[in-house]
């Protein structure tokens, strides 16, 4: 019934008609007809649907969501007529109906015909559509499974879950041969997430399974020999995020110059920006300190117009380590401390958010060691940073790491047995989920997780008008 609701509130706001929908009889599902209908459309399986002021459906259990969008399908289809004769009000209520619908739904129906496909692939819809999702935030979780074939291949999880705490997975597998199960996840934004081994990078919409890969870097080249003379330039770290003043997707990649040339004694380093709308690379000035930002997947991430990086410390001069960030929109690096406590010889860490704050897990190196911190990040007026320490937990044994907050006391992780865990910070909890991972030639960990995703139609092509705000 809620999608009933949802639509009739729609219907309500525009002035039309509404529907009522309701449950019953034998699965998969009919279609009880009222009396004297202004007319009735067939489908292939004979279904009688009837467009009245009022009707009345049944459904039973696996049948019920499939008919609503049927009916729903249905009755926007009956309206497109509306779109092609210029009726205003209805073409309106079409487009207001389509955008709370799901992408997968979305993606079925743009075989309806060729005006709902134009409408669907239309950048002001798919803005339109983009905006009432970002209410409805996923976690995403990349991981490696073999195949029939004995081929390990990458697939992509979009995890919700629902008030009473309930989960539905959708399982995506990428069918690109170039898509490396070992390529890393290195930010995403607005529905696309990019993949990349440093060197190449390649955008992924996991929805509409649009997969691209970017232009060539600018910058790296490789002489292909091992004389120490030689001279060549190798990716240092990568990210991806959105710049919100010139809504466009960037990537920004750090390269490291290395070994001896006639001018210039290396490494030293340069960095390019990808701008999709553009579809080309160009070089920014590169800070000193950026070659500190060394390529982390489990700690690098995009949040909010800024990527942030881990960034090894100068031992030589007693430099500790710190956090690497970047502005998507100044373009523009900075520093930020670790909480003092922080030791490089017995710590890991990662990032997350946790009510849309940052947070930073720090915990041992040692696998019979597993007390969790987790820190919360803090700035003054003056954008200065500072850390405040949230809880300390401490998790069984067969718990390899954590991975990030669903809620304000539920916290996924990875079990060494390869499994994802939901564990409680107020009752100590464990719940194992669904979710098998295996391991990969060179990867420690089995997972890759990241939440505020969004399920969106976005297009990997980019071009100016990717994200039309004016409609």
């Amino acid at each position: 019934m809620a999608h009933s609701q949802q639509i009739n509130s729609i219907l309500k706001k525009k002035g039309q008609r509404q529907i009522n929908l309701y449950c019953s009889v034998p699965p998969p599902f009919s279609v009880v007809l009222g009396s004297s209908p202004s007319f009735f459309i067939k489908d292939i399986n004979s279904l009688a649907i009837l467009r009245r002021s009022s009707f009345s459906t049944t459904a039973t259990s696996s049948g019920r969501v499939s008919l609503i969008v049927f009916l729903v399908s249905l009755l926007i289809h009956q309206s497109l007529s509306a779109v092609r004769s210029h009726h205003t009000g209805e073409r309106d209520t079409v487009i207001e109906i389509l955008s709370k619908l799901p992408p997968e739904s979305l993606l079925r129906f743009k075989s309806v015909c060729k005006s709902w496909y134009a409408l669907i692939d239309n950048p002001k819809f798919v803005t339109k559509h983009l905006l009432n999702s970002f209410s409805h935030k996923h976690v995403l979780i990349k991981r490696a499974l073999t195949n029939s074939s004995r081929e390990q291949e990458l697939v992509f999880s979009i995890l919700k879950f629902s008030f009473d705490r309930s989960l539905s997975i959708m399982n995506i597998n990428l069918p690109f041969q170039e898509i490396d199960p070992l390529l890393e996840i290195c930010g995403h934004s607005h529905g696309l997430v990019c993949l990349t081994d440093c060197d190449d990078a390649f955008l992924v919409n996991p929805m509409t399974k649009q997969s691209r890969k970017l232009p060539p870097s600018i910058l790296i080249f490789r002489t292909g020999s091992y004389d120490p003379y030689s001279y060549s330039a190798v990716p240092f770290s990568i990210g991806f995020g959105y710049d919100a003043k010139s809504n466009d997707f960037k990537v920004v990649r750090i390269v490291s110059f290395r070994g001896y040339s006639t001018m210039v004694m290396c490494p030293h380093m340069r960095v390019e920006i990808y701008d999709l709308s553009k579809d080309k690379w160009r070089e920014i000035e590169a800070p000193p300190f950026c070659g500190d930002a060394h390529c982390t997947p489990h700690f690098d991430m995009y949040h909010e117009g800024t990527f942030y990086f881990w960034g090894h410390g100068e031992s030589s001069i007693f430099e500790a380590d710190h956090i690497v960030t970047f502005d998507m929109s100044q373009e523009v690096f900075s520093k930020i401390s670790v909480p003092e406590s922080y030791d490089d010889k017995k710590h890991k860490t990662s990032l997350g958010v946790l009510n849309r704050s940052m947070v930073l897990f720090v915990y041992p190196f040692e696998s019979n060691e597993k007390n969790i911190d987790i820190w919360e990040m803090e700035k003054n007026e003056s954008s200065v940073v500072s850390w405040s320490k949230l809880l300390t937990i401490d998790p069984t044994l067969g718990i390899e790491h954590p991975l990030l907050f669903v809620s304000s006391e539920e916290l996924l992780m990875e079990s060494s047995e390869g499994h994802v865990i939901m564990y409680n910070t107020k009752t100590h909890r464990f719940k194992k989920l669904p979710i098998e991972g295996e391991v990969t030639y060179t990867k420690p960990n089995r997972f890759e997780a990241t939440d505020l995703f969004i399920k969106s139609l976005v297009s990997v092509e980019g071009g100016r008008d990717m994200i039309n705000y004016a409609f």
